[in-house]
């Protein structure tokens, strides 16, 4: 009797491990469907507030009659939250727009020379004409726009000249009318959120018509608009 006892509660022992390891199993894959659902959503979100941040910057230079102050990097967005580079707080970190810029216009952190800006690689083919990416609107989302989710959000929006132009001046917008770039301005808009989210937007908007014309409306069109999956313009 005292042996079988013994069998019983070996086998009530593992029975019981069993049904613990599925138990404790069900509980990992609706914590890890949960964390992920969650972390979509988030992502979701992000990739929404980068598109919204390219509307924003949209709107306020349609305002603006002269895109080259913008282009040279003299003028700003209303939607700021300080000068134009250095760090900016964030959870987990800090944004660095310099470094970000840096980034974009030569492919590494530090300062970019003329030589480095202008050299013809896959991703900057244009020469001399290659973009100049200048911060336009930078700042906590929270700011810009009312926000449910992610709970805290950065967004970083650069202008630069269309690469097509051949003038050999990206700080200046085309004169002509008709002429292969002219009213037309690449933007970037990068949306940062917790843990080192980051969804990107790249678009391509055009002027319609002259602003001087009293007859032009202050509008612009979405010629070109992608989503970047990498940290290269």
């Amino acid at each position: 009797m005292s042996g079988q006892r013994g069998v019983a509660l070996i086998l009530a022992i593992l029975v019981t491990s069993f049904l613990a390891a599925i138990g404790l199993g069900l509980l990992l894959i609706v914590f890890m469907d949960r964390l992920a659902t969650g972390n979509l959503r988030g992502s979701v979100a992000l990739l929404h507030v980068a598109d919204a941040a390219i509307e924003l910057a949209a709107r306020e230079l349609a305002a603006l009659p002269d895109w080259n102050a913008v282009l040279s990097g003299e003028v700003q967005s209303t939607l700021v939250d300080g000068p134009a580079g250095g760090m900016r707080a964030a959870p987990g970190g800090g944004i660095d727009l310099t470094a970000l810029t840096n980034q974009l216009n030569c492919g590494r952190s530090t300062t970019c020379t003329d030589a480095a800006m202008d050299a013809n690689t896959p991703e900057r083919p244009w020469g001399p004409n290659n973009a100049r990416w200048q911060l336009f609107v930078y700042g906590p989302w929270s700011g810009m726009a009312p926000l449910a989710r992610p709970a805290w959000c950065y967004v970083v929006v650069w202008v630069a000249d269309d690469g097509r132009e051949e003038d050999g001046d990206p700080y200046q917008d085309a004169v002509e009318t008709g002429t292969p770039g002219a009213g037309v301005v690449r933007i970037r808009a990068d949306a940062f959120g917790p843990r080192a989210a980051r969804r990107v937007i790249e678009a391509e908007l055009a002027r319609p018509c002259v602003p001087d014309d009293e007859s032009c409306p202050p509008r612009i069109r979405v010629q070109s608009w992608q989503e970047v999956r990498h940290a290269v313009p």
